[in-house]
Order: structure tokens, then sequence, then C-alpha cells
């Protein structure tokens, strides 16, 4: 299987194709956050579509751990499996946990939609999660290779007439009975008229309770060599799939101290509210009534926006280009070391058309006898350039100089130096932030190509391991047809560019989450106002903006209820914005909407932090307009 095809490790059933798929970075980034907290109390794991929620599901499946010992000697999960001990995962390569996942829709998410109290529901719920959960830590079990004769199931001291009731002792009875609750809730989901609650039977109207028992697994040493001790876990996946109702009482009943097994929960960003959102990110919790957040429950954000840092995505964007890279044939052939990085940044920069050259090279004529600056103080000025800029490059960037020139209070100089200065002052260096909003000037003037490379791929993936793989798969997808046709492996820049902004628009277009008409909206306003102050001629944020700001108080005002929270809900969900707050700038706070990655190729603007245009929720509810 191709793995740059989109959510590729869903699919891979293989633990022998999976394990080498995976970037030990985010792994290693994960575990450390929470290490001692993460397999005693609830976790839920929040995270937006591609943050790599499944794939970290899968890792701790028994069929997965069971394979490490096959890669005792491979260097390339090396780091992820001492990261894998180091949380205990995995104890002296072997399975130290024996996990399940469960999807959260379909059967589950049905029982809501049986006509009993919803106590009753509840209680059914939480017995098809037991039920399903058991049933498949012997199935696991079975499928690496475990006699059940050699299996034990360790429960809490105590505990004598509860593991009698579910026939621990003999787990022939105890999946019996599993199966038998499993089978008994199906019917149910799935008769045409369902019983009263009345005639439901005994062994769905007195549920056991398995979870609040089993402490451990213990596998004799028949399987391995030596007994292992498993702790036994449930990740419940899609958890946002349940009904709302569902999904509090699970939690609720999760937090439970008294249960021992570890259980965590997955889910998407938009099973939040923008409140409940924005809390999450500042580490606030709601405090329900007999719960302590942090004790009984921890809640991890996979979309980090508080330490956003780029230069470490990329080194894991090369990491993840790298293993996706080598199960493909064509570069197989093409020797092992190949490198998605390499391959890209080998293109040629980009150069304006003697034409286009020479109108910038004129504009700036005239910019300098307006100016009324002498050929040498120009000079001077270019000289402080760096030394690899191209003839355009070199002509927008003092196109913008001149024109701040025009701009400036007469006690300032050009480089913001005192006026009476004397000639002998030292010149400042240009900031490469004024060099890149050159750059993405000449993009919108000329058509030069400003998309290219490694480095502003990478940069566009919000930290998104998924978003990155779907972005650079048109160019990989090129490459592979080039070296099936035994050319070069080369794009330039212009193809690079052309290729990565027309999957980005491809990519909003194809957006069908709820309110994505209203997104859509959202990222063209702020878009539009980003892009007005990225081209005025004297670039006063050098780069320009990619962010909109609102007043962290005007944000008090916003209430969760409004169309507007919901179309902010959903855009933050997927991706389309970031939101950044508190943002202190100018003596104020702000909070600030960071339009997504992909967005920011698709209207041509800067990556770079911090740029933004200054507005309200007023203009933002306008420019969104009334529901489709």
């Amino acid at each position: 299987m191709n793995p740059w095809h989109k959510r590729a490790n869903e699919f891979i059933r293989d633990a022998e194709e999976l394990l080498p798929l995976i970037s030990p970075q985010p792994i290693k980034s994960f575990f450390q956050r929470e290490s001692t907290r993460l397999f005693d109390r609830l976790v839920v794991v929040v995270g937006s579509p591609g943050s790599g929620k499944t794939t970290l599901a899968r890792l701790l499946e028994l069929r997965t751990l069971a394979a490490v010992p096959d890669f005792k000697g491979n260097t390339d999960v090396r780091e992820l499996l001492a990261s894998l001990a180091k949380a205990e995962v995995l104890d002296d390569l072997e399975p130290a946990l024996i996990a399940l996942r469960l999807p959260a829709g379909g059967q589950l998410r049905s029982i809501w939609d049986l006509p009993y109290e919803a106590r009753m529901r509840h209680r059914l719920l939480r017995a098809m999660i037991e039920a399903k959960t058991v049933l498949g830590w012997l199935r696991a079990m079975e499928d690496v290779g475990v006699d059940l004769e050699e299996v034990r199931i360790i429960t809490r001291p105590n505990a004598e007439a509860a593991r009698d009731a579910v026939n621990a002792d003999d787990l022939v009875e105890f999946r019996n009975r599993a199966r038998m609750t499993e089978r008994a809730i199906f019917k149910l989901i799935n008769a045409l008229v369902a019983p009263r609650e009345d005639e439901l039977g005994e062994h769905l109207i007195e549920v056991d309770a398995p979870f609040a028992i089993i402490e451990w697994i213990e596998i004799s040493a028949a399987w391995r060599g030596r007994a292992l001790r498993l702790k036994p876990m449930v990740i419940i996946d899609d958890a946002h799939e349940l009904h709302p109702a569902q999904l509090e009482d699970v939690d609720l009943w999760l937090r439970d101290r008294e249960i021992k097994i570890a259980r965590w929960m997955l889910s998407r960003i938009d099973s939040l509210n923008l409140e409940d959102f924005r809390r999450v990110q500042s580490n606030e919790e709601t405090i329900s009534p007999g719960t302590n957040p942090g004790r009984d429950r921890v809640r991890i954000l996979l979309q980090d926006t508080d330490n956003r840092n780029r230069v470490a995505f990329r080194s894991i964007a090369e990491d993840v280009a790298r293993r996706y890279l080598q199960p493909l044939a064509a570069f197989h052939r093409r020797g092992s070391s190949l490198n998605l990085k390499t391959l890209l940044n080998t293109a040629r920069l980009p150069v304006l058309s003697n034409t286009d050259l020479h109108i910038i090279q004129s504009e700036n004529a005239r910019l300098v006898e307006e100016n009324q600056l002498t050929r040498e103080k120009v000079e001077a000025m270019e000289a402080a350039y760096p030394a690899d800029l191209t003839p355009d490059v070199k002509a927008a960037v003092t196109h913008i100089l001149l024109e701040r020139e025009l701009k400036r209070t007469p006690q300032r100089s050009l480089f913001g130096g005192l006026a009476e200065d004397s000639a002998e002052e030292e010149v400042s260096k240009v900031q490469r932030s004024v060099i890149t909003g050159a750059e993405l000037q000449m993009l919108h003037r000329f058509d030069r190509p400003f998309y290219f490379g490694f480095e502003r791929l990478a940069d566009a993936a919000n930290e998104n391991i998924e978003q990155f793989v779907t972005l650079a798969s048109v160019l990989v997808d090129r490459l592979e047809t080039q070296a099936i046709r035994g050319r070069p492996l080369a794009l330039d820049a212009r193809q690079q560019h052309k290729a990565v902004r027309e999957q980005a628009v491809n990519l909003i277009d194809q957006w069908d989450f709820p309110y994505a008409p209203q997104v859509r909206k959202l990222v063209d306003f702020i878009g539009g106002r980003c892009l007005e102050l990225t081209l005025r001629p004297n670039a006063p944020l050098s780069d320009g903006a990619n962010a909109y700001g609102v007043l962290l108080s005007d944000m008090a005002n916003l209430d969760s209820n409004d169309e507007l929270a919901r179309v902010l809900h959903y855009a933050l969900a997927y991706q389309a914005l970031v939101l950044v707050e508190p943002y202190e700038c100018k003596g104020k706070t702000w909070a600030l909407f960071e339009l997504g990655g992909v967005a920011i190729i698709a209207k041509g603007l800067t990556h770079s932090h911090g740029g933004f245009v200054e507005g309200t929720l007023r203009q933002l509810t306008t420019a969104v307009g009334s529901a489709a």
C-alpha cells in the first residue's frame, strides 16, 4: 500500500509494515508530557483529524507490541521502542499492555436510540463497552498465538464475589458471559420493535462490571519463554460519535478511581464547543460535581498552539517522508538514501523575466528621485543585503525600503536611526522577513513561484503529519512518475509551487464538515484582509499578515450558541484556523485567528507567526453571513 495515500496507516493491518512507518518523535513527545498519569486514570486525547490519535491507538494494540522483538536490531524503530519502554508500554521488548481500540460509532451510538429511560440506556452502553472489550482482549491474545489456557485474570483483592460473578477463573465461561451480553444488546439495537424495559433479560438488568475488578492479565511462560503481566486497557476511539449524553456519562463512569484498567478516550476537537476548546487549550477544565480534573482525568490536546516549533516539525516531516518513500518500489530502485527534502531543495531559485525585472527597477529609479537619495546611499543600503539574493529579490527588497523612506518621519532614518546620525553610522542588516515580504509581493504581481522547497512545504502542515502527507503527496506522485519513466528525480520551483497551490485550493473546495460554506467565507474574509496588508508597497509588517486579531476582552462577548461561535468551532476543529491566545502586542492582549497552512498557501500569504490585521467579532459575523 502506498503510505502517501490519505490515512494509509489505518488500513495497514500488518505490524511489520506499521512500525517502520511511525516517526518516533511525536510518540516520544506525547509520552513525555504525561508519562506518570497515562495508565492509572481516564485520559482524554483531543486532536484534529490527522493529528495521530488512531496511529497512537494502533501502536498500543497487542498485535503491534507482540511484533516488537522482530525489530530488536532495526535502527529505524530503535528510538520508538525506547520511548515505549520508558513509558512502560514495553518490558524488555515484551508487551506490558494489552489494549483494545473500540470505535465509538455504530452499535454503541445506536444504543441511545432505544426506547428506554436514559438510566437504562447508559447501563446498556457500559455493558456493551465492557463486553466488547473483554472479548477483544481474549481475541487479541489468540491472534498472536496465546493459548487461553495459559492466561489468568488477576482481580482486586477482596473481590471474590465479583470474580465469581464474571467467571474470571474460567476463561471459557468468562468469554461466554461477555458474548451473551454483546449478543443480547445487539438484538435490541436491531429489533424492529424493542421489548419493554421490564421484558429485558436478567443478564441485561443485572449487568456485571469486569472493569471494576480486573487489574492484570497474566500469560504464562509457555508463550514467550517467560511469564508476562499485562495492564489491560480500553481505548474508545472517535468518542465524539457518541450522543452527547452518552459521552458525558462514559466520561463520568471512566473517571471512577476504583477502575484499575487503563482507559483512554480519543476524540476530535469538534466534540468540544468553542468555550471548552479554549479552556483545554489554556489547560483549564470544567469541574463536574464529584470530580477532580487532573486527579481523575487528564485531558491532552494534540494540537499544541502554545509551543509551535516549526524547526522541530521539519525534522519530523523529513523523517516521515523518508519512511514513506522507502516502500515505493520506483524510489527504492533509485537507492535507499533518497530524501524528499533533498529532492525538493535542489530546485533552482526562480527569477523574474527581464521585462518584469525592468518594471521594478524603473519604479525604484523613480522612488530614488522622489526621495532625493544619492547613488552612494542606495548602494550602501543594498550592500547590507544578504549576499545570496538574486537580482529580482534584491530589486524587490529595495523597492520596499524606498517606499518606507517615503513614509518615514523626518527624524528617523531608513533603518530606524536618527536622521542626524553621521554618514559613518553602521547600516543594519535587512531582516529575512523583509526578503520574504518582497518574494510574496512578486508572487502576486508577477506570479513568481514562492511555495517551493521542503521547509515551506513542512511549515504549511500546522504541525499535523497527515496534512503534511496530503500536501506532499502531489509532489511525490510527480516524482514517482518520473522515476517510473527513468527521468531525473527533480521538480523545478514553478512545478512545486503550482502543484502545492492547486492541492491547497482543492482541499478547501473539498471541505464537507458542518458549516464548511461559512468557514470558507471566513477564510476568504481573513485572507483578503491579510493580503491587502501584505501587498502594501512599504510592507509595514515585512512579510505580511496571516491572522485576524480580536481583543481578548471582545471574546468574552461571544456566546457559544451564536452562529459565529459554531463556525469558529468547526474552523478550529478542522484547522482552517488556529487560535492563538493570549497574544500580547501594542500594549494590548489579543486572540489571534491564524489561517491554517492550507489556507495560507491558497491565499498566497506568509507562514510566519505573529503578523495580524485588527478587527472585531462583529466584522467576522458580517463576513460569515447567515447560514445557508
